[in-house]
């Protein structure tokens, strides 16, 4: 039926959709989740879900560190992203994004606020994403804090890319320590260089 746009789960179901919804309806749970239903039928047509960078609890520079939740929370992940192939062109998942971004950028109470969402997909919708504002990364993103570098890349095969959130945010293709990334500043107070 919908395989969701995770490289991690190769069988693509949506068992776990009823609890991601009503996580994404919980004010202290940063999971999101929209679907979008045929009007007549009802039938499920797409869904998307983000997430907080939960790469950042395992992140070697913070591991076990308060920060953790900080980095993760001012770094959104659009985690699946799923049309059915009758219903896209439609601009369904264009509408999933939007709403994606507007409420991982929100700073309501219980919300990411987060400065930078990014996505793992596959190559061929790097033009998708570039449609929407989004930048891809060569291989990962950096985000400078006083410590040093906290560098995420994606996973073997596919793409990362990231589109800033608010105002200030910057994003620049560069060598760093791990290769060559999309260096990201504004997202917190990080050294000048």
């Amino acid at each position: 039926m919908i395989r969701l746009a995770d490289p991690d789960n190769p069988d693509g179901s949506w068992r776990q959709l009823p609890t991601a919804i009503r996580q994404s309806l919980e004010a202290d749970k940063y999971t999101r989740v929209r679907a979008v239903e045929e009007t007549e039928s009802g039938v499920l047509v797409g869904g998307a879900m983000a997430l907080p960078a939960t790469w950042a609890f395992t992140h070697p520079m913070l591991l076990g560190s308060p920060n953790a939740h900080i980095i993760a929370g001012l770094v959104a992940t659009l985690d699946s992203l799923a049309v059915v192939e009758a219903w896209r062109g439609k601009g369904i998942a264009r509408a999933l994004v939007a709403d994606v971004e507007r409420a991982a950028g929100s700073h309501e109470e219980g919300k990411f606020g987060a400065a930078v969402l990014y996505v793992t997909h596959e190559p061929e919708l790097t033009d998708f994403y570039a449609g929407l504002g989004f930048t891809v990364s060569p291989d990962g993103i950096g985000i400078p804090t006083p410590l040093g570098f906290i560098c995420h890349g994606p996973i073997k095969g596919f793409r990362f890319s990231v589109k800033p959130l608010r105002t200030g945010v910057q994003m620049q293709d560069m060598p760093t320590p791990y290769g060559r990334q999309l260096v990201i500043r504004g997202v917190l107070p990080g050294p000048a260089h």
